[in-house]
């Protein structure tokens, strides 16, 4: 039997393709190693980002591959990970940041800063580096969400002093939360915003950060616009919860990033129904159990061992593909309403770091997932893919 060669094993790893962006992996450059050594192949597969949501799809498919072919006796694939920055003019202000993303919606109380710290917490679990801006100036809700406080450090040199993001989780955040008293309101008008966002992003030792989200204020206002100004943004992502006062809301902000040239990467539904399971002690099989669900009834049969579990959409349903068919742009994912997430939230501790097994945990990490998807597919669109 004739020993296998490199050029088998591309050929081989030419059927793997990168769901998103349509090409063999082979052509788009992922293989960063092809070593063959008689029988025994190594290989390093470099993914556009760490929280890639098919690795271990494509590794299992690599390998698979490999392994089919005659003469390979071991295989040995590494996936690693570089996220590519955005293809453009070098923006002036966080240089180091390969990709800043707004995360917004168009009214408050839809759980916005809770999903921008629970993403943020995943990608860096990923091993993707990532900061998290506060831009909500007159509610900062990071601090307390992340677990933080206290002014930041100061760093830089004597002519260009910086100040140190605070850290924690993986996760590096600045806010005015850090800034101000606890009990003192931000009353600044439209000027000062602007002048404090342009800070965050010029006297902040941000570093090398593969994703920068800011959390922004609800609604369409200084903050926004502001940021679209001061950087080009990669895109954004909206939060919106099911019912029709907020998908209406929501849509407005959507608006406003088309008219400052901001992509929509697309919509995440909070707050997507509540879900109910409990058992009934001593019931008998067939048994079954009537519940109450605001203007109407709901009756479950009981399985053998007691148990019952339904989901009560408390805000409706149907918001966020409302949303998506209107306006064209993806669904990244629906997070369900649970008390653990608030008192994460309180208490400083996201669900997926305290909880990552959960399914909430899992709805998140599968939200980051597509973000840094939808990320990647607009990192190579302008970028020549040789076939």
């Amino acid at each position: 039997m004739s020993a296998v060669t490199r050029d088998q094993v591309l050929d081989a790893l030419r059927k793997v393709q990168d769901p998103d962006l349509m090409k063999d992996i082979v052509t788009l450059g992922f293989i960063k190693k092809c070593e063959v050594n008689g029988g025994s192949v190594e290989v390093t597969i470099n993914l556009t980002t760490p929280a890639c949501p098919v690795k271990d799809q494509m590794k299992a498919e690599a390998d698979k591959l490999i392994r089919a072919l005659p003469g390979v006796e071991a295989v040995a694939i590494e996936m690693t990970a570089e996220v590519r920055a955005q293809d453009g003019p070098q923006r002036e202000l966080g240089k180091g940041i390969k990709h800043i993303v707004a995360v917004s919606s168009g009214k408050g109380g839809v759980g916005k800063s809770t999903v921008t710290v629970n993403l943020a917490c995943a990608l860096a679990r990923s091993g993707a580096a990532v900061g998290v801006l506060d831009c909500d100036i007159y509610g900062p809700d990071i601090p307390m969400m992340m677990g933080l406080s206290g002014e930041p450090d100061r760093g830089g040199s004597p002519d260009k002093p910086k100040l140190m993001p605070k850290e924690r989780h993986g996760v590096k955040t600045m806010s005015v939360g850090y800034l101000l008293p606890e009990d003192k309101p931000a009353v600044w008008r439209g000027p000062m915003v602007h002048k404090l966002i342009e800070q965050f992003l010029s006297d902040v030792e941000w570093g090398e950060l593969d994703y920068l989200l800011v959390d922004m204020p609800p609604g369409t206002g200084d903050a926004q616009l502001s940021l679209a100004q001061l950087v080009p943004l990669t895109g954004a992502v909206i939060v919106t919860t099911p019912q029709a006062v907020s998908t209406f809301d929501v849509g407005k902000a959507i608006s406003m990033f088309k008219q400052v040239n901001t992509e929509i990467l697309g919509i995440v539904e909070n707050m997507s129904g509540y879900v109910i399971e409990g058992m009934v002690e001593g019931a008998t099989d067939g048994a079954k159990v009537h519940l109450a669900l605001g203007d109407h009834e709901q009756t479950l049969e009981l399985d053998p061992e007691g148990r019952f579990r339904t989901v009560a959409n408390v805000f409706g349903e149907g918001g966020a593909e409302r949303l998506a068919a209107r306006h064209g742009f993806p669904i990244l994912g629906h997070v369900p309403l649970n008390p653990a997430v608030r008192v994460g939230g309180d208490g400083g501790d996201p669900i997926v770091v305290t909880r990552p097994d959960s399914l909430l945990a899992q709805r998140f990490v599968e939200v980051s997932g597509r973000v840094a998807q939808r990320i990647a597919v607009r990192s190579f669109a302008g970028l020549p893919i040789l076939d």
